[in-house]
């Protein structure tokens, strides 16, 4: 989990958080900085006595919908997380609260809101934030709003593109929204091709490995290795394909575990 926290003004300095008592106020703070890496405290009472807060202090956070209880398991979810704080994919750990995380829904500001769950496919919650490199910068201002306006239709389609592929490969009812969020960031941070976040997904279904956590070894690895394109992807297996049939991998006892761990990384198993 992230030892970070992080606090945006956006809350903190309105009138409905500043008057609030102190107590409240501490409270919400040290319910932040308890929180897992979703957002969830499950030992509130631990940190009320901890802070001197009260019950009033946790009522009222949930009055001023700062707070989202879910009163059959005593958990809460700080509403404004997602504006507070970004976890960087490399080091964020899933909640252990997943009944109460598929409860909830993302709104188009970030904040949490408790929706009943569905069969659909999670929504990509597009941020709207246009990432335009600097080889894109051009000097005219016409041009440069055309730069924007590809961008953004480039952005929307790779959304529906993943969202398609999670779909196909049976991803669907198993991601969550912030896990695709962190796969697609994969694109924004990393500068990996969509096709190769798809190709994770595909390889992962093809192998009967299901879940986020594989798919994310996937493509850390690819990252590691400078693998950004499809392209690549496929050029890098051939490569070994050939090195192979031209007995150029050692396929001696002493190197059977090696050749076993490179099929493996070439599968993503690894």
């Amino acid at each position: 989990m992230a030892q970070r926290r992080m606090f945006s003004k956006k809350v903190t300095d309105t009138d409905i958080f500043l008057d609030m008592p102190l107590s409240a106020q501490a409270l919400y703070f040290h319910l932040n900085m308890h929180a897992d890496d979703d957002g969830f405290i499950g030992n509130i009472n631990t940190i009320k006595r901890m802070v001197g807060a009260s019950n009033d202090d946790e009522k009222l956070l949930i009055a001023k919908q700062l707070l989202i209880p879910f009163e059959q398991s005593g958990v809460v979810v700080i509403r404004d997380w997602r504006i507070h704080n970004y976890i960087r994919k490399d080091t964020y750990n899933q909640t252990m609260y997943t009944q109460e995380l598929d409860r909830l829904g993302i709104d188009d500001n970030g904040k949490y809101h408790v929706d009943d769950p569905s069969t659909v496919r999670p929504r990509i919650v597009d941020t709207g934030k246009v990432r335009v490199g600097k080889d894109r910068l051009v000097k005219s201002k016409g041009r440069l709003e055309v730069g924007k306006a590809e961008e953004a239709t480039t952005t929307a389609t790779a959304h529906e593109d993943l969202g398609q592929a999670i779909d196909e490969t049976g991803f669907a009812l198993i991601l969550q929204p912030i896990q695709i969020e962190n796969l697609y960031a994969y694109v924004e941070d990393d500068g990996l091709e969509i096709g190769v976040v798809i190709k994770a997904l595909e390889e992962a279904s093809d192998n009967g490995k299901r879940n986020y956590n594989y798919v994310r070894a996937i493509l850390e690895d690819k990252v590691k290795n400078g693998i950004t394109t499809v392209a690549k992807w496929n050029a890098s297996k051939q490569d070994y394909k050939e090195k192979r049939q031209s007995n150029q991998v050692p396929t001696n006892d002493d190197n059977a575990e090696w050749a076993r761990e490179m099929e493996a990384h070439w599968r993503g198993e690894v």
